[in-house]
């Protein structure tokens, strides 16, 4: 299943805690991206506050699988950090949101990103984006990527060349998606006839807003 939790800072929910070790396992011990390295095992950076929507598989209570989103109206990890990738511009718009650390757990990964956890994550981004009019996201894939969302249907826009970051290949790029998009991402990925976030339980934090009006730190 997918959970949905938004509104919160890192130490606030036990989930998100799994969430940023499940970060740091894959993009530090797997991936060698040194740079984000912790000694307490979570991979977390700035844009880990109250703005960011972090969706969330779950198996057995378990974090499997894991992305952010961020609204590209707030201060967010393209045009902020990666902005050198761009050569062109993109909207900073409330209905251009980013896609960012796509994860899944090494036990949980199939012969193929059409199936199992990965489209699970893929069609729950696509779902929440939807029903919020947001047709458009910006994220930062292997050029090989590219091949692939543009077989489900997406209209990908690269920002620029492709760079290396972290010892690996990537590109800029936004891509837009609508409906006829989803239905054939459900139907490509096998199992996902119905809407995965038919389940999802949204989780927000009260404290957030308590700590703001005693004039805490956010």
């Amino acid at each position: 299943m997918i959970e949905l939790i938004s509104g919160v800072l890192p130490g606030e929910n036990p989930l998100l805690e799994q969430a940023f070790r499940l970060r740091h396992s894959i993009f530090v011990e797997e991936r060698g991206w040194e740079v984000l390295r912790r000694p307490d095992g979570r991979e977390i950076d700035q844009f880990d506050d109250e703005d960011a929507v972090h969706e969330l598989a779950l198996h057995d209570g378990a974090v499997v699988g894991y992305h952010r989103m961020r609204p590209t109206t707030r201060p967010h990890l393209l045009g902020d950090v990666h902005l050198h990738l761009c050569e062109r511009e993109y909207p900073r718009s409330r209905l251009v949101w980013e896609w960012t650390r796509y994860c899944v757990h090494r036990d949980r990964r199939g012969g193929s990103v059409l199936g199992g956890i990965g489209s699970e994550l893929l069609l729950a981004a696509m779902e929440w984006c939807l029903e919020r009019g947001i047709q458009d996201v910006v994220l930062e894939p292997h050029p090989g990527w590219i091949a692939f969302f543009m077989t489900l249907g997406f209209k990908v826009r690269p920002l620029g060349l492709p760079t290396e970051i972290g010892g690996e290949p990537v590109i800029a790029v936004q891509m837009h998606f609508d409906e006829d998009v989803l239905v054939q991402t459900r139907e490509i990925c096998s199992g996902y006839r119905h809407d995965v976030m038919d389940d999802l339980r949204p989780r927000s934090v009260a404290k957030i807003s308590k700590r703001k009006a005693a004039g805490g730190k956010s």
